[in-house]
């Protein structure tokens, strides 16, 4: 779609480097092969930090849900657990970074065919995140990672080239789309659900009696009955009349493609209400669904907005098909060999764990990082760039 420019660039590379201060354990040789792709060297180093880079973000993520919910994450395994295929979580992480650096490579080796370089400006870029990257952590850290400056310059190049590869790969994707295949329709909907929510001694869900689906259905007629009474039906607010029957129900408005699509996630039986209908009508008797009975509204039969949207979304849809495509058919082409030997001297167990570090930063440099992510924000708003 968009070119970046190189503001973006160093914005991505940024966040390339906010990984660095990692703290974890073991001692590598860094500067040994791991793996050669279509000839070129891959060095244990990079391969480690790329590891270690996604274990800290897995990681992370866990604490993050494991404090969201309450849990207890200190006795719950992550790597050393199996999947259906018998090997580990850790074992499948590492072959997922090594396809990873097999596409690195391979798009960087494709990047002269959209005659995407790197210019000297962000080069200079990489050069001084990469030191800056060296310069945040100790010797210690540095030491468990067997990374040196050099191998980050090799990673924060393979993802320059892949930033920039993306517009030049799917500039040909047909971006039109007719209204006919985009047209969407928007509704306003209470549903009051039919689907059980206590279990039986075997976990399974207890469906509702008659008595208690009759009882939610009445529910359901006596929010549509306040609807029809308002003023203005086409202006009513469901949501409040809802939640003068029961204090859960509310109102929710979903869209549709008007013409019909597979792809569509509302009850049919509501699409099919509202057929009929001319914008701000309301459907007069309670549409009974698959997991529920719904109160329904037409609010707008074409809707520009939500139609604009969609034509968006299509044209994403296609442009992520194109550019996996083409990425998967480098991929196969490219011709990689993993020394093993080497590659297996990383392990992704429980019992070597790496962590972010938080930042320390002064109230001054916070400050300022404030007032460069609003100036960043500002800019990617004006830059001609894809979101």
């Amino acid at each position: 779609m968009k070119k970046m420019n190189g503001k973006i660039a160093c914005v991505i590379l940024a966040s390339a480097v906010a990984a660095g201060s990692l703290s974890g354990c073991g001692k590598l040789d860094g500067t040994q092969t791991v793996a050669t792709v279509d000839g070129e060297k891959v060095t244990l180093g990079m391969a480690n930090y790329i590891v270690r880079d996604q274990q800290a973000m897995t990681e992370s993520y866990y604490q993050m849900m494991s404090q969201s919910y309450g849990m207890d994450m200190s006795s719950m395994g992550i790597w050393d657990e199996k999947a259906e295929d018998g090997r580990t979580y850790g074992e499948t992480a590492k072959d997922d970074v090594m396809d990873t650096i097999r596409t690195l490579y391979a798009m960087k080796n494709h990047a002269e065919d959209y005659d995407v370089t790197i210019s000297e400006e962000e080069q200079a870029k990489i050069q001084e995140a990469a030191k800056t990257f060296m310069e945040d952590n100790d010797a210690e850290t540095l030491a468990k990672l067997a990374v040196s400056e050099t191998d980050m310059v090799t990673y924060l190049e393979l993802l320059t080239y892949r930033e920039k590869l993306h517009d030049p790969m799917v500039a040909d994707v047909d971006k039109e789309v007719s209204d006919e295949e985009a047209g969407q329709s928007t509704v306003s909907v209470v549903k009051v659900s039919t689907a059980g929510t206590e279990k039986d001694e075997d976990g399974n869900t207890i469906e509702l009696t008659e008595e208690e689906k009759e009882a939610k259905k009445e529910q359901a007629q006596q929010v549509l009955d306040k609807v029809k009474a308002s003023e203005n039906v086409a202006e009513a607010d469901m949501s409040a009349l809802a939640q003068e029957v029961e204090e859960s129900l509310y109102a929710y408005t979903p869209s549709f493609t008007t013409a019909g699509s597979e792809e569509d996630t509302l009850d049919q039986k509501v699409i099919d209400a509202v057929a009929s209908l001319k914008d701000g009508e309301l459907v007069q008797e309670v549409v009974e669904g698959t997991d529920g009975y719904y109160v329904v509204r037409l609010d707008k039969k074409n809707d520009e907005e939500a139609t604009e949207n969609k034509k968006e979304s299509i044209i994403s849809e296609r442009e992520q098909e194109a550019y996996d495509k083409l990425v998967e058919e480098w991929t196969e082409e490219a011709e990689i060999k993993v020394e093993e030997n080497v590659w297996k001297k990383v392990k992704v167990t429980d019992s070597v764990s790496f962590q972010y570090k938080p930042a320390e930063t002064s109230d001054t440099e916070s400050e300022e990082d404030a007032a460069d992510t609003d100036e960043d924000t500002a800019d990617e708003t004006e830059a001609d760039t894809e979101e």
